[in-house]
C-alpha cells in the first residue's frame, strides 16, 4: 500500500507541470514500425530510432515552440563532437478543477521553459578508394559528419525527456525491429507458408509470438532455422 501510495506522488510530480496528457505522449512506448537495427562493434547489434522520427514528435507534442541550438562543435580525431540542447515552452494557462463538493478551483501555472543539454557525436566517414576528385582516405562530407552528431545530440535530449526511452534507456522490453520480422516472413512466404502459419511455426520453436520475440532470437535462433528450411527447400527442387 506505501509503495503504491509513493508510485502516485511520484505520478502526480511528474505531471504537475506539464500535464499528464503530455507526459503520457512524451513517455509512450515506441511503435514497433520505426524501430530499426544497427550494427555494432564486436559483431553485435542496436536497436535504434531515426532522428525524424524525433522531430515529428517535438512537433506533435509542441508544434513550434520547440529549438535546438548548438553551443559547440568540434574535432576530436575520428570523431566530430557536437555540444547543444533543446528547450521546449508550454505557455502560460489557467486550469480549473472541479471538488467532489461542486466547488470549482482555479489554478493559473505560468509558462514553463524546460531545456536538456547533452553531448552527441559522429564518426567522419572516409572515402574507401581513389576517385576523380578525392583520394582514399579523405572525408566523404565533413558538413554531413556534423549534421549526423548535431542529430545524435538532438535524439541524447529527446530521450532525457522520455521519448523513446523504452528503446534507448535499456530499461524497456527489448523486442524485434519491423525489419527482422519481415525477413523472418519473406522466408515463411519462400516456403509457400502463409503469415498465420509462419507465426505458429515461430511459437513452436521459441514458444511465444513472432512479435514478442527479442532481437537476438530472431537473429541467432529463428532466422538460422527457417534459412535452413528454405535451402532444404531448394536443394529439393533442384533434384
Amino acid at each position: 500500500m506505501e509503495q503504491n501510495q509513493t508510485l502516485e506522488k511520484t505520478e502526480d510530480l511528474k505531471t504537475q507541470y506539464l500535464g499528464r496528457t503530455l507526459v503520457d505522449f512524451l513517455g509512450m512506448k515506441t511503435p514497433r514500425s520505426i524501430i530499426e537495427t544497427r550494427a555494432i562493434r564486436g559483431g553485435g547489434s542496436a536497436a535504434y530510432v531515426a532522428g525524424h522520427h524525433f522531430i515529428e514528435r517535438l512537433n506533435q507534442a509542441f508544434g513550434f515552440l520547440w529549438s535546438s541550438k548548438i553551443i559547440n562543435a568540434h574535432r576530436d580525431g575520428e570523431f566530430v563532437v557536437v555540444q547543444g540542447e533543446v528547450s521546449f515552452t508550454i505557455p502560460k494557462r489557467t486550469r480549473t478543477v472541479e471538488n467532489p463538493d461542486g466547488t470549482k478551483e482555479t489554478t493559473i501555472i505560468e509558462e514553463v521553459v524546460v531545456t536538456k543539454a547533452q553531448f552527441g557525436t559522429a564518426q567522419i566517414k572516409r572515402w574507401a578508394n581513389d576517385g576523380k576528385n578525392y583520394q582514399k582516405g579523405d572525408p566523404m562530407d565533413i558538413g554531413n559528419d556534423y549534421k549526423a552528431a548535431g542529430t545524435d545530440m538532438l535524439k541524447k535530449c529527446s530521450v532525457s525527456m522520455g521519448m523513446f526511452a523504452d528503446v534507448y534507456s535499456g530499461t524497456g522490453e527489448k523486442v524485434a525491429s519491423q525489419g527482422q520480422i519481415d525477413a523472418v516472413l519473406l522466408r515463411g512466404k519462400t516456403l509457400g507458408w502463409s503469415e498465420t502459419q509462419t507465426n505458429e511455426w515461430v511459437l513452436d520453436q521459441v514458444g511465444k509470438p513472432l512479435e514478442d520475440c527479442a532481437p537476438e532470437e530472431i537473429t541467432q535462433t529463428i532466422l538460422v532455422k527457417i534459412i535452413g528450411l528454405v535451402n532444404e527447400k531448394k536443394a529439393e527442387d533442384s533434384k
